[in-house]
């Protein structure tokens, strides 16, 4: 009997032990990642003013918090320059992500930039030019072999024109896939104007755990992003909250609202400045569905063109 007692609180012993081995295997990561897995619902749609021009790709910008200075400047310059300004100094846009990996931590603006896995960045259009027909083949066997002039000669002006008829066939293709890449191209270059960027915050992040709060990443961005209640310019009262990453640019232009007015705003920011179209009809050009839309305000009248839903050109004139 003392034998089986001894035996039974070993095993009790053991099996607390085992259990309290579980239960801590179980809370450890869970508090590892408290602090990540709480950065996406303390920002993610909060609206934020940019301080920089943002470029408009998913590759964003590079800050490096444990730096000086802390922003790869070149990388930022070199994106910029191929990719254009998507979000542009002094815009209030919305926090759409906040993405917590193994390295960084992305901070993504009004979408996150274009050129994810989910959007055509494809701007090529493949043209390959029409090969000899049969009949523009057996001219030329025929000619080759045919001794009478007179023949020749008719065979000759038979090949020329079915050979005109291939080159002009593919003059016309050539034509049309160049007119199909330029239109790619400019339909690319409105959606990385619409689709935001983001900032790829360069640190250990999996690494830090419960170190990681959401104050760390309002330290890295302080330089580049205003915050909600920090007195660094954040988004102005009364400003129009808009569709969800919508980038909204300051109307306040010392009274003049065609001063705030940019290729690349959409219809909302445009109509934030001048109140609804009094006029808007569409139209297709070169393959393009266009709004044209006008606005008035007391001394001025605005034209204003848009595909798909983006500013693409402009008039002013006074009344």
């Amino acid at each position: 009997m003392r034998r089986f007692q001894c035996w039974f609180e070993e095993s009790c012993l053991r099996l607390g032990f085992a259990a309290a081995i579980a239960v801590a295997f179980t809370v450890v990561p869970r508090a590892v990642a408290q602090n990540p897995d709480a950065l996406s619902p303390y920002f993610e749609g909060k609206q934020v003013v940019v301080k920089i021009d943002m470029p408009g790709t998913q590759k964003g910008v590079d800050i490096y918090p444990n730096r000086q200075p802390p922003m790869d400047t070149k990388s930022y310059g070199d994106r910029l320059k191929q990719f254009g300004v998507s979000v542009r100094n002094g815009d209030t846009v919305m926090v759409t992500k906040v993405k917590v990996n193994k390295d960084n931590v992305e901070f993504q603006l009004g979408g996150g930039g274009f050129g994810t896995a989910r959007d055509d960045s494809d701007t090529s259009v493949h043209f390959t030019s029409t090969g000899k027909s049969d009949r523009e083949k057996d001219l030329e066997n025929q000619i080759s072999n045919e001794s009478d002039p007179d023949r020749r000669r008719s065979l000759q002006r038979e090949l020329d024109y079915v050979r005109s008829q291939r080159e002009r066939r593919d003059r016309i293709d050539r034509e049309r896939a160049q007119d199909t890449a330029e239109r790619k191209a400019g339909q690319v270059a409105m959606k990385r104007q619409q689709g935001g960027s983001r900032f790829n915050i360069k640190l250990d992040a999996r690494g830090m755990g419960d170190s990681l709060t959401p104050q760390v990443i309002e330290s890295a961005l302080a330089q580049y992003v205003s915050f909600p209640g920090d007195g660094g310019g954040g988004p102005p009262a009364g400003a129009p909250s808009g569709a969800p990453g919508l980038a909204v640019r300051p109307s306040d232009q010392g009274g003049d609202p065609a001063q705030g007015l940019k290729k690349g705003m959409t219809r909302e920011q445009v109509e934030a400045l001048y109140g609804p179209a009094v006029e808007a009809h569409d139209r297709t050009e070169n393959g393009m569905s266009m709004t044209t839309c006008t606005y008035k305000s007391r001394d001025e009248s605005v034209r204003a063109d848009f595909v798909n839903g983006v500013l693409v050109q402009y008039s002013v004139s006074s009344r």
